[in-house]
């Protein structure tokens, strides 16, 4: 329900208790009328199955219902765990059935920017060790995309935050690694790497288009919602389309 600040939207976001990143990204990028509302939900550990996120997040699934929001936002990329279609519909019907307001996923949000940009093969950067990263190949082979680059930043001496401090330096040489001869657009996924500042100038260094997880699921959901404003400073996605 619309309130006095958000006057053509309320959106609850509901985030892991790591992350860091997604509530600074939307909060900068909202355009007037616009409200995003952080809900965070236990993550103790990178989860094994659908079933255990589901657990974690329901808790806090109730508690965005409380303000009432007029669509809830997943501001997490699921892409690691097996069988990501399943996940997707299993999250989407979880989200739909304990808020009852419409539902924008992250992971979703990407396929969508890229079909809207009419790009295809791929060059991206995820947060994730090697085997995570197979999966998001497959991920996207499924929804008609090719990867023909790829760079994970994982390490296994750090913690479940450490995405966070992965430096803007490191962010950008990754991008210039996944570039290349016939890549249509160079991806970001994993929510909480810093990415949605750098678009616009990776855009002009390197003449593609760059898909931020964080700005694609800004942008999905105001699109999704029916609010078309153009925002400049966060790439092309959101500055033309």
């Amino acid at each position: 329900m619309t309130d006095a600040l958000g006057s053509r939207a309320v959106f609850a976001v509901l985030l892991p208790a790591t992350n860091s990143m997604v509530e600074p990204d939307l909060a900068s990028l909202r355009p007037p009328g616009v409200t995003f509302q952080t809900f965070r939900f236990p993550f103790p550990a990178l989860p094994a199955e659908v079933e255990t996120l589901a657990e974690l997040m329901a808790p806090s699934l109730e508690l965005c219902r409380v303000c009432e929001p007029d669509r809830v936002l997943l501001g997490y990329s699921p892409e690691y765990l097996d069988q990501p279609a399943a996940v997707t519909a299993r999250l989407r019907q979880l989200l739909a059935e304990r808020t009852g307001v419409p539902v924008t996923m992250a992971f979703e949000a990407v396929h969508e920017a890229l079909r809207c940009l009419g790009a295809e093969r791929l060059g991206v950067v995820t947060p994730f060790p090697e085997a995570a990263d197979d999966r998001v190949r497959a991920w996207f082979t499924s929804q008609g995309f090719r990867i023909d680059r790829l760079v994970g930043l994982a390490s296994a001496q750090k913690g479940k935050v450490y995405t966070a401090r992965i430096s803007a330096s490191e962010i950008r040489a990754a991008f210039q690694a996944v570039d290349g001869p016939g890549i249509e657009a160079l991806v970001q996924v994993g929510t909480n790497l810093i990415c949605s500042p750098l678009v616009e100038q990776l855009e002009a260094e390197l003449g593609k288009p760059v898909i931020a997880v964080n700005t694609a699921t800004a942008w999905a959901a105001l699109r999704q919602h029916g609010i078309t404003d153009r925002l400049a400073g966060w790439g092309r996605l959101l500055s033309r389309h």
